[in-house]
């Protein structure tokens, strides 16, 4: 900034954005593309200048801002992490990597994001939306569902919305730094490949009267947890080989009737082993999910010759730690 007359002039801003009044901005800013004359248009602004502050202290300040002073329509707990430094990441990532056959996700990490691009694009906005369809599109509320999904926690991914994004969070982002989950090309491969998994998985399931039953919001975390129960979830020596989804964007047909199975058979232990006729709403307690998690009709389903081969497919042996850090100086091979 510099000082003219008593008076202070911006010269240059660093990472400048509108924490409040984005409405109003587009709304001026699409006007002056349709023809309309904006130059008499004055808004008041208030301007916020930092000068020194962690990464951290700026996302907290930023979000109290928004949170405090928006009093026309309600902002979202989730909405408020957008600036969170870990998505601001996976936004990077899915703007520039593409999947083996040449296609782009798309991350829509602040609310209506897509919608604007299109918008901005003017003519070219529908060549925009057949090159992203909403099939590879995600918020960052499913974000949390679809990888918190692969974990041990299936009652929380069925509470949604904010509480499982608030679960995400704390474990992409906690307090102690140094302990934050690596945002790598390989971490957002994974991702990508737990979003197809999923979506897939809502394919098998069907809807309405195609459907399995009414439980699928319920039903399909609880299935994942249970494949991540016998992988990821079980010792050092064995992990989920993620990048074959990543590969094919799909999965093999034997997996998908494997899923099948395992999704009838959960759709009937859930009804079974709930203590309330409201199965959707006891799906939530962690009681159900340690019930189900070790019963008998569980372990035999995991026991069967066909099933175990169909996930030794899918796993891949661990490398010791020497061999880990042997191989981490070289680079990787895409």
């Amino acid at each position: 900034m510099s000082q003219n007359k008593r008076k202070l002039f911006i010269e240059s801003l660093t990472d400048f954005q509108i924490v409040n009044g984005g409405q109003t901005t587009a709304s001026i800013y699409f006007s002056k593309k349709d023809g309309l004359d904006v130059s008499n248009v004055k808004v008041m602004a208030k301007i916020n200048v930092v000068n020194e502050t962690d990464g951290g202290g700026l996302d907290s300040l930023i979000s109290n801002i928004s949170e405090f002073s928006n009093s026309q329509s309600r902002v979202s707990k989730v909405d408020l992490k957008a600036r969170n430094s870990q998505l601001v990441k996976l936004k990077q990532l899915s703007d520039s990597v593409m999947t083996p056959s040449g296609l782009k996700w798309f991350f829509e990490r602040a609310k209506g994001e897509f919608n604007t691009k299109v918008r901005i694009a003017g003519t070219n906005g529908n060549s925009i939306k057949k090159a992203t369809p909403l099939s590879r599109r995600f918020s960052k509320e499913l974000l949390a569902k679809y990888s918190s999904s692969w974990g041990d926690i299936p009652y929380m991914v069925k509470k949604g919305g904010e509480k499982i994004f608030r679960h995400f969070i704390e474990q992409i982002s906690p307090e102690d730094r140094a302990l934050a989950i690596v945002i790598d090309r390989d971490y957002y491969e994974n991702l990508i490949s737990k979003i197809i998994l999923f979506r897939r998985l809502e394919k098998i399931y069907g809807q309405g009267n195609n459907s399995m039953g009414q439980l699928r919001a319920a039903v399909i975390p609880y299935t994942l947890s249970v494949v991540y129960m016998i992988t990821d979830g079980s010792n050092e020596k064995v992990k989920f080989n993620f990048s074959k989804i990543w590969k094919k964007e799909d999965i093999d047909d034997d997996f998908a009737e494997y899923f099948r199975k395992l999704m009838l058979l959960m759709n009937n232990l859930i009804k079974n082993y709930s203590v309330s006729d409201d199965y959707g709403e006891y799906s939530k307690k962690p009681e159900l999910w340690n019930k189900i998690k070790n019963c008998e009709e569980i372990r035999l389903f995991l026991a069967e010759a066909d099933n175990k081969k169909i996930i030794d497919n899918y796993t891949v042996e661990c490398l010791n730690k020497v061999s880990k850090i042997v191989l981490s100086g070289f680079p990787r091979i895409s």
